[in-house]
């Protein structure tokens, strides 16, 4: 011990030496954490200032608050190392100062990466101006959290290993762990990485109206398990973010132009001249529409239809919403049918045309006999009612007809 090297405590006991030597260790360290820091801020402060006002989005004080913990746990474990080699104090003790002093180093470190982190990433637009690396805005909490997870166990794992704790048991038990959770937490996992899918690719943001094999309509949130689209009866799909990851995503809302495609139909009637009038006012006019892009003009005369005569007008037009697309197409097919009416051609429409050959004669009709009626048939049809005469009942007199049936015949000519 250094108690022992100094002549006027040399004659002291034991036990005296060793408290005293303790009580020197603990005196000398505080001493020397003051002066590193000092020594620390100097050397740090100047460049640490430099390279913030280099470096944008970035301010030189918060740089140094975020620095300050750090600073101190190192100033602590150079203290702790260089009064542990001044001051021998026992083969265990100095072991034990030695492991604290190593921990402190770790512990350096690690907060200050820690710390670094939220210096770095409060937003997407300071790490890129930092580091260069482009991500999307939504992704980068999750990010930022993962990384501090990744740091704390790190930081745990080596300082149990620094103080020779046998840490493959804790490794396994966090292996096993882990799994058990991933098999039982394997469809939200799933869906996680799905969210985290679907923001670094960003295929569609929210307010896009999407078409998917399991939705179509309005992306109103995107949240860690599903997505939440409005289809356009209103109704509401949760889609799980895994199937949303892997499946094909059409974004309609993304189009830079929209197509007006269709077939316009004239009748025979129309001449070769007739059809070619059509056809160059029907590219004028599209090339001269504001909206229009001129080198997609098409019209040409396609082909001779089973009833009509094709034209195809194709073009695509500068227009993204789909409700200014449908006012600037109807104003269109306007224009057109006012080109055809203008030259006195006629829209086809599907129809057919019958030709029969050798119609057989119609006979004439045979002249139809008039049935023979009696006078009360004849008076029944007119709607008169006639009252026949009634005798007296003889002993010759037939039975009595209960069917109220006349049995003999009427004299047709009476």
């Amino acid at each position: 011990m250094i108690v022992e090297q100094l002549p006027l405590l040399e004659d002291l006991p034991f036990t005296a030496q060793v408290i005293l030597s303790r009580a020197l260790f603990l005196l000398f360290t505080v001493f020397l954490i003051v002066v590193i820091r000092r020594i620390i801020k100097m050397i740090l402060i100047r460049p640490i200032r430099r390279w913030g006002e280099r470096v944008p989005h970035l301010n030189p004080y918060l740089i140094l608050n975020t620095m300050m913990l750090p600073m101190r746990f190192l100033a602590i474990a150079l203290a702790i190392g260089i009064s542990g080699e001044i001051f021998s104090v026992g083969d265990s003790i100095d072991a034990f100062i030695s492991n604290v002093a190593r921990t402190f180093l770790i512990l350096t470190f690690l907060v200050a990466a820690y710390r670094v982190i939220d210096l770095l990433m409060p937003s997407s637009v300071h790490l890129s101006d930092i580091t260069g690396i482009e991500m999307e805005e939504r992704l980068i909490p999750f990010l930022r959290t993962a990384v501090k997870l990744i740091i704390i166990v790190l930081g745990v794992f080596i300082v149990l290993g620094e103080w020779d704790y046998d840490i493959t048991g804790l490794i396994a038990g966090f292996g096993l762990g882990g799994l058990a959770l991933s098999l039982a937490a394997q469809d939200t996992a799933a869906n996680l990485f799905g969210f985290m899918a679907l923001v670094s690719d960003n295929p569609f943001n929210v307010g896009e109206f999407i078409i998917t094999p399991d939705a179509e309509g309005i992306v109103e949130h995107v949240g860690l398990r599903t997505t939440r689209i409005r289809r356009l009866d209103q109704a509401v799909i949760y889609v799980p973010n895994s199937r949303m990851a892997n499946s094909s995503i059409i974004n309609w809302s993304r189009l830079e132009k929209r197509r007006l495609d269709y077939t316009l139909t004239v009748t025979y009637s129309t001449s070769a001249g007739e059809m070619r009038v059509l056809l160059h006012r029907l590219r004028e006019m599209l090339k001269s529409q504001e909206k229009v892009d001129p080198d997609s003009v098409v019209v040409y005369f396609m082909d001779f239809g089973d009833s009509a005569l094709n034209v195809l007008v194709r073009c695509f037009i500068h227009i993204t919403d789909w409700g200014e697309f449908q006012a600037e197409k109807e104003r269109l097919h306007l224009e057109v049918m006012q080109i055809v009416n203008d030259l006195g051609l006629d829209f086809a429409f599907p129809s057919m045309s019958l030709y029969v050959e050798n119609i057989p004669p119609v006979s004439a009709p045979e002249d139809v006999i008039a049935p023979r009626l009696s006078r009360r048939e004849r008076a029944l049809k007119e709607g008169r009612i006639v009252e026949e005469p009634r005798r007296a009942k003889t002993s010759d007199d037939p039975e009595e007809n209960i069917t109220g049936q006349q049995d003999e015949d009427d004299d047709p000519n009476a």
